[in-house]
């Protein structure tokens, strides 16, 4: 009965340590359809396109009651009729419903270039992550190493061709490789906690995460810069805007030119800055003038984005081109640095007199020579991943679903 009763809680257990494995695929798809950021603002979008659904309506009639009570006891009231029953006359409704579309458009593109911001992020967090736990990893096994090499030298201090001093310092190395192995799992759990919210899972479920091929470094050709910066200016959402932002402000203008035939009393524009007068009157030209200059600042605005879009992509064909140049270096260091680490190895276990700090020495270099590699192979994915980003390739080309659906919805 109690071998049962164990068996039970050992199956509770199980159950209740159950983990969902999430894949780099996963990712992107789990963004797109369950990340707060991208939700709430597929929100705004939608909010944006229903803005011009009721910009279109208010160029129909419509019955305001008090406007017809007032009208046979002060002519001015007719006035105000016209809004009511022909809206569609008063040019400016007009003029604010192009802008409503404009800004659509434009929200559209702020839109696109905030998810795959979000996807990018949560990408690289992925695979942070996954080069954070090849770390803990060699972090794991040189404190095997260091195990394996106290073992030595305690064999040799039995018979007195070690010095205790060097068992001594074996033991403090692996103390302390134990103390980053448990600093790095907290901060690999926190890692997998950041990447469940990105993903819009709940924090008590428990995710794993699945491995990715690393390139062969070696084996890759540099990148041309004149390649990718044509597809980076003509895909880049953060340019496209102002195309839709610059057509808002051309409507603003005609708002302003036909302000004396009566305000529109549809929705605001965004471009608050810029006074439009509600009848003929001596601001006009003012107003026309603040428009001139909000035109130049979009202007500016635009081409410093450009160049911001041109120095990111040439840093990172940059970055890329100086891993496959250089990877050599790396592979002859990790092969320098476990050879002479093997040769201390073995003359320690030959009983012949070695430094203490010289073996230490030697056993970091091998660790670090073998974790730069590592390094190196995921700095060739997240610069690829960054690239994917800016030319809108692979997961950044797919449709958005969520904010699909909304703009749909009847």
């Amino acid at each position: 009965m109690k071998a049962v009763f164990v068996a039970f809680l050992l199956l509770l257990s199980n159950l209740g340590f159950c983990q969902s494995e999430i894949s780099l695929e996963d990712v992107a798809k789990n963004v797109k359809e369950s990340n707060f950021t991208v939700l709430e603002n597929a929100q705004r979008v939608y909010q944006a396109k229903e803005t011009i659904n009721f910009n279109k309506r208010n160029l129909l009639p419509r019955l305001n009651l008090w406007n017809l009570l007032s009208t046979p006891f002060d002519w001015r009231g007719a006035i105000n009729i016209v809004q009511d029953i022909a809206p569609f006359l008063v040019p400016n409704n007009w003029f604010k419903l192009r802008q409503s579309e404009d800004f659509y458009l434009a929200y559209q593109e702020q839109y696109r270039a905030l998810w795959a911001n979000e996807v990018m992020t949560a990408k690289l967090l992925f695979i942070n992550a996954l080069r954070d736990q090849d770390f803990l990893k060699a972090l794991k096994e040189q404190v095997a190493q260091m195990e394996d090499l106290i073992g030595i030298a305690r064999s040799g201090q039995i018979f007195g061709a070690t010095d205790p001093r060097t068992v001594r310092f074996l033991e403090i190395r692996r103390l302390e490789l134990q103390e980053d192995a448990r600093k790095f799992e907290t901060l690999l759990s926190e890692e997998k906690k950041a990447i469940s919210y990105a993903l819009g899972l709940q924090q008590e479920e428990e995710i794993s995460l699945s491995k990715i091929p690393l390139p062969e470094v070696e084996e890759l050709e540099p990148l041309n810069y004149d390649t990718f910066i044509f597809r980076a200016l003509d895909s880049s959402p953060e340019l496209n805007q102002y195309d839709h932002l610059k057509e808002a402000l051309y409507h603003t203008r005609k708002t302003i030119h036909f302000s004396f035939l009566g305000a529109s009393q549809t929705s605001a524009s965004i471009f608050t800055n810029i006074p439009v007068q509600d009848g003929l009157g001596f601001g006009a030209a003012s107003s026309l003038r603040i428009s001139n200059s909000e035109d130049h600042i979009l202007d500016i605005q635009k081409e410093s984005t450009r160049e911001v879009l041109k120095k990111n992509l040439y840093n990172l064909v940059s970055n890329f081109n100086s891993y496959v140049v250089n990877i050599e270096n790396q592979q002859k260091r990790r092969s320098l640095a476990q050879a002479n680490y093997e040769s201390i190895r073995t003359q320690l276990a030959l009983g012949m007199s070695i430094d203490p700090l010289e073996m230490l020495k030697s056993a970091e270099n091998e660790f670090d020579a073998k974790v730069s590699l590592i390094n190196y192979k995921y700095e060739v994915v997240n610069t690829m991943e960054k690239l994917k980003r800016m030319i809108f390739n692979e997961d950044y080309k797919k449709r958005e679903s969520k904010l699909q659906r909304l703009i749909e919805m009847e």
